[in-house]
């Protein structure tokens, strides 16, 4: 057996792409929208015993490692390792193409990196300030051990030496962010490097895989050449801060169950509330929260409660993260800490944690809270003032993504200002054109594949409805002829299936192999599953009916360009035998299935 179909065999593809997207079972199989293009009615098919998934709406599918591929933007090599770790496979076949990729090699510095910063603090008595700290801010022995939080002392080179010694390269050590290069370094002599942490608190960020991406480290003592008091893995094939969410790879499980995500600012946060008990809470660390955030919070749960500190910049970041959870259609509410109460969940916890706790139950439903906000203490008499506030709203209302969303909060905003609904919904259409909202497919950079010609769809439709119901297929099969299938890719298939019945007067799918026969499986469970017999039967007609008859007009174009090379050449014979196939093909029946 190889590498690959052991993964296979081990990782529950169903399960897999459950953590992704939400997913709903239809007969066997299970269907949802796809996550590579915009859709509103799911086309995208999980086959469980076939470990195989499709899209009929872009045209994507493969198996567990492509899936990976595509919503990771990962190469082979690099799904390989994350799918082997999960499913205990120890790769050998493709071990020497695994490590070709400088992505998995990084992956594997900032695990030894980890480990080594956790190792030191928890063992040298140099670390000891720096755990001081730790159990001064509330963090119990267990919690910095479940979060690895590490610590480097004040020296230049420390981690790079030891790397060095553990066989890593230096071109990865730089690679992966935690090494920098003086101008003027010799790499063969391994002189000019030093390391990016030094005398920090280090946090290691995770991927939702549970992988090691990247670090944020804490200064300990501020000096005035220490740089910022927060420092933070820079941009590496493995660390993307606007791709990542610190915490979700221990998180994610709780959103689920809880079908919510709670949203703070900071590391500290996040763990200060895992360690209270609120285990659905991640942070987009003290950045404004980014479209690729959002659809990863979206694979586990729609709804999202955001908390973000109450000076300017938190206001603002939060603002912006708000407005791309509206344009996906996410149910957001806004968590209020009370005045007084702390500036942070970190705080909050601190002081009363039973605040914390009901101020994310209470949290305000995301219009209710730009209502509230937009219209305290405004004067209704004041023309401006309302103008204002109007503005204000509507660019939000605009946001929603859904109709009678939108409709209720101008009934609403028309109420509070005392203005007439219709002059609010004539003043929102001129913003709708002002601020055209980007859709979800340009956002995603989808293309969707050109349509096939229309002997091919209606081929594609035949194929699926008769592997779904091959009694029908039986009932039709003879009533097809090859020539409806050239220039299709189906023409093997009807071969094989004809080859089939004539053996057994039986159709069997599940003689028939293949990958194409796999999808158009799907196909039929997406789109047939809920056709009744005489539904299905109806279907069957049309659709045959309709290959003839393009079968026929293409038929006759052939002819025709025959018959003017015929007339061309003067070739009286040619032209009346052609003219005799034109003329029997004319008369024939093709509204009817029979021949």
């Amino acid at each position: 057996m190889t590498d690959t179909q052991a993964i296979k065999d081990r990782v529950d593809i169903v399960q897999l792409i459950g953590e992704y997207i939400q997913i709903k079972k239809a007969g066997a199989n299970w269907k949802a929208n796809c996550p590579f293009h915009h859709e509103k009615t799911p086309s995208f098919m999980i086959h469980p015993e076939k470990q195989i998934w499709h899209c009929f709406g872009c045209g994507k599918g493969g198996d567990v490692f492509t899936f990976l591929q595509e919503m990771e933007g990962l190469d082979f090599p690099e799904a390989l390792k994350i799918l082997a770790d999960r499913a205990g496979v120890k790769i050998d076949t493709f071990a020497s193409e695994v490590n070709k990729s400088q992505r998995n090699r990084i992956v594997e510095i900032n695990a030894k990196a980890a480990a080594f910063f956790h190792n030191f603090l928890s063992q040298m008595s140099a670390a000891k300030p720096a755990m001081d700290y730790l159990l001064k801010r509330g963090l119990a022995q267990n919690i910095i051990e479940e979060w690895t939080i590490g610590y480097i002392p004040e020296q230049w080179d420390l981690l790079t030496q030891y790397l060095l010694k553990k066989g890593e390269g230096i071109d990865d050590l730089v690679a992966s962010g935690l090494t920098i290069k003086k101008e003027g370094a010799d790499i063969s002599k391994k002189k000019g490097f030093y390391d990016r942490f030094r005398g920090r608190i280090m946090f290691p960020i995770w991927d939702a895989h549970g992988n090691v991406a990247g670090f944020t480290g804490r200064i300990l003592v501020e000096t005035e050449n220490s740089g910022g008091k927060y420092v933070n893995t820079p941009q590496t094939p493995v660390f993307d801060k606007s791709r990542l969410l610190f915490g979700l790879n221990k998180a994610k499980v709780e959103i689920k169950n809880k079908d919510l995500a709670v949203l703070v600012e900071g590391q500290m946060d996040v763990i200060a509330c895992h360690q209270a008990g609120m285990k659905n809470v991640v942070a987009s660390s003290g950045t404004a929260l980014t479209f690729e955030q959002v659809k990863m919070i979206k694979r586990y749960t729609n709804n999202i409660a955001i908390a973000f500190d109450a000076d300017a910049a938190g206001q603002s970041a939060a603002k912006r993260g708000i407005d791309v959870a509206m344009e996906q259609g996410m149910n957001i509410k806004i968590i209020q800490i009370p005045e007084g109460c702390g500036k942070d969940a970190d705080e909050c916890l601190k002081k009363n944690s039973e605040v914390w706790f009901k101020a994310v139950e209470n949290a305000k439903e995301v219009m209710v809270w730009h209502f509230d906000s937009n219209l305290n203490n405004i004067n209704k008499n004041d023309p401006k003032q309302k103008q204002r506030v109007a503005e204000a709203l509507l660019s939000e209302i605009t946001k929603l993504a859904h109709g009678v969303e939108q409709d209720h909060w101008l009934k609403r905003l028309a109420e509070a200002l005392g203005v007439e609904f219709s002059v609010l919904r004539a003043e929102m259409s001129k913003m709708k054109v002002r601020y055209k909202i980007v859709a979800n497919d340009q956002k995603n950079g989808v293309v969707l594949p050109e349509k096939s010609d229309k002997s091919t769809i209606l081929a594609e439709n035949l194929w699926a409805l008769f592997l779904k119901f091959p009694r029908l297929a039986e009932e039709f099969i003879l009533s097809l002829k090859p020539g409806y299938f050239i220039n299709t890719q189906f023409l093997t298939l009807y071969e094989n299936v004809n080859r089939q019945y004539n053996e057994s007067n039986k159709i069997d799918p599940e003689l028939l192999k293949g990958e194409s026969v796999d999808v158009l499986l799907l196909k039929g469970e997406c789109e047939y599953d809920e056709f009744d017999e005489k539904t299905r039967k109806k279907e069957a007609v049309s659709l045959i009916c309709s290959l003839k008859n393009e079968w026929k007009k293409k038929e006759k174009s052939r002819l025709e360009d025959f018959l003017k090379k015929a007339v061309a050449e003067n070739n009286a014979e040619e032209r009346a035998r052609i003219m005799s196939e034109i003329t029997k093909l004319e008369s024939e029946n093709y509204n009817s299935i029979l021949i």
